[in-house]
């Protein structure tokens, strides 16, 4: 415990160097966190315009997708927040900076992690905010209760800690390959995009790969489930919404693992 306080401590310090660093120039932080916010704001608009010509999709209406839409978004854009650096390992490894980084008296993952820490991309997690307001908008209103708010609240905590275990699994692989895979993106874009409306419009073996091997569904679906009283994908018990901490925990836990073997048998790229 006292190695992991000090390791949250030292990403602390690092992150804050980062940010005082990016509130030097103000203006151009505000236009890249606009800019940002448009982006992801457009991918929010094609999802509605798809409401305009059907009302449903799978008995699902459009408040009910928006607000899976708007979890889904809040907790990957958590993941691009802090995961940043995970995500370009690959240029690290290509450029040989990792061999610098393992020469430092510190953990490696922290001194990766935090190494591309940008504002820019509260962008997101401010349009995963406005898409939220929009959804209870057109729900208008979730009967809510403490169970609920919890169940939000986890979902959308381990929806990000799981998004960014698919990265550093990914980052994990570069070792070997050097560069990022085709399955890492297609696990954390495509799992974002897919995420980003009801699981059960797919076939049920990829529903059961969104939550018994990665298990991206509990960070947001669930949740969203639980608090529109909807049934569970695959018969599941209502209690399960909230072992998404558990379910978190587990796939980080194996993410680290396989980080921790990659790094023992990290070979230099050389020059």
């Amino acid at each position: 415990m006292n190695a992991i306080a000090s390791d949250l401590q030292l990403y602390r310090r690092l992150v804050a160097m980062q940010v005082r660093a990016q509130l030097q120039y103000k203006i151009n932080l505000v236009v890249d966190i606009l800019t940002y916010l448009s982006v992801t704001g457009l991918e929010f608009l094609t999802m509605l315009i798809y409401f305009v010509q059907f009302p449903t999709m799978l008995g699902w209406h459009i408040g009910e997708v928006a607000l899976l839409a708007a979890i889904t978004s809040f907790s990957f854009g958590l993941a691009e927040l802090f995961g940043a650096g995970i995500d370009v390992f690959d240029e690290t490894i290509r450029r040989g900076d990792f061999d610098r980084v393992l020469l430092r008296p510190l953990s490696a993952l922290i001194l990766v992690a935090s190494s591309e820490f940008r504002l820019r991309r509260l962008g997101r997690l401010t349009e995963g905010m406005l898409a939220f307001l929009v959804s209870l908008a057109l729900l208008r209103g979730i009967n809510w209760t403490p169970l609920k708010a919890l169940a939000l609240l986890m979902g959308v905590i381990s929806g990000g800690v799981i998004f960014v275990s698919v990265l550093l699994m990914g980052a994990t692989m570069c070792f070997w390959t050097v560069q990022s895979t085709e399955l890492t993106n297609s696990l954390y874009y495509g799992g974002r995009e897919m995420l980003s409306y009801p699981i059960t419009i797919y076939h049920q073996a990829i529903q059961r790969i969104l939550l018994f091997v990665v298990p991206l569904a509990f960070g947001a679906y669930l949740p969203t489930c639980y608090l529109l009283n909807r049934a569970l994908p695959l018969n599941l018990p209502v209690w399960v919404v909230f072992l998404s901490p558990l379910a978190a925990l587990l796939f980080a836990s194996i993410a680290l693992w396989l980080w921790g073997f990659g790094v023992r048998h990290y070979q230099s790229t050389g020059s």
